[in-house]
């Protein structure tokens, strides 16, 4: 096992569970794109896109596309601040917000099947020890970059 890259572990991992979360969004007339701006927004709504973008550390483009989406298809609206008109938030609509507990269904059961072979105590390590490789990725990742902000998983 010691001759596998990390980085093969992490891709399975990664790619499996967006494989899961493709097919329940599917059943939602979604996909894995939106899951992830509605897992967000469900924490904490009133996001700009470039917050949303900075969250995800998605490109600003593909978050435009997946809010557009959810827009039209009456999940989200956005809201443009009375004293910044270049300032929109986006926010849930009624319809939204029924999707809310669903969205968090998905997620637990990703995680759930993810973690599904570790003990208690191995679960609490994982998360601790992803948290960390995640933050030691990112960091590494935009060395070199001025403009780069705290690590968006930061509590």
């Amino acid at each position: 096992m010691d001759e596998i890259p990390l980085g093969a572990f992490i891709a399975i991992t990664y790619r499996s569970n967006f494989v899961k979360i493709n097919n329940k969004m599917k059943e939602l007339g979604l996909s894995a794109g939106q899951f992830f701006v509605l897992h967000v927004l469900s924490h904490d709504q009133g996001l700009t896109q470039d917050a949303l973008a900075w969250h995800l550390l998605i490109d600003k483009g593909s978050i435009a596309r997946a809010v557009n989406v959810l827009e039209e298809k009456g999940y989200v609206k956005r809201i443009t601040a009375e004293n910044n008109r270049r300032s929109v938030r986006i926010y849930f609509t009624e319809k939204g917000e029924e999707l809310i507990p669903e969205i968090h269904k998905i997620d637990r059961e990703l995680e759930e099947g993810t973690l599904s072979l570790l003990t208690e105590e191995e679960k609490a390590q994982a998360r601790v020890l992803l948290c960390k490789m995640a933050q030691g990725s990112y960091e590494d990742a935009h060395d070199n970059d001025e403009k780069r902000k705290e690590f968006p998983l930061k509590k």
